[in-house]
């Protein structure tokens, strides 16, 4: 079957794409609670089937992404037993 258009990421196709953005205004970290002050960088995560969004820290998005890492690593390796 020949593959057809552009592949798609599980990342940044509906499934909550990432963008890193300064704060305009104080928000709260979606994960740890902690306060993320204006003027700082933090990590907006689209909510899919909505148009809000939810906000992260630099530090927890750094776990989300270790733990996405993880599980796209075993996904790997079952593909890998299974061809």
């Amino acid at each position: 079957m020949a593959k057809r258009g552009k592949t798609p990421s599980l990342i940044g196709s509906g499934a909550g794409a990432s963008k890193f953005v300064t704060a305009k205004g104080k928000r709260t970290c979606r994960r740890c609670g902690e306060a993320i002050e204006e003027g700082e960088r933090c990590v907006e995560v689209a909510v899919p089937g909505s148009l809000g969004h939810r906000t992260y820290c630099l530090g927890c998005y750094g776990d989300i992404l270790g733990e996405t890492a993880k599980q796209l690593q075993k996904l790997r390796g079952e593909l890998q037993s299974r061809r």
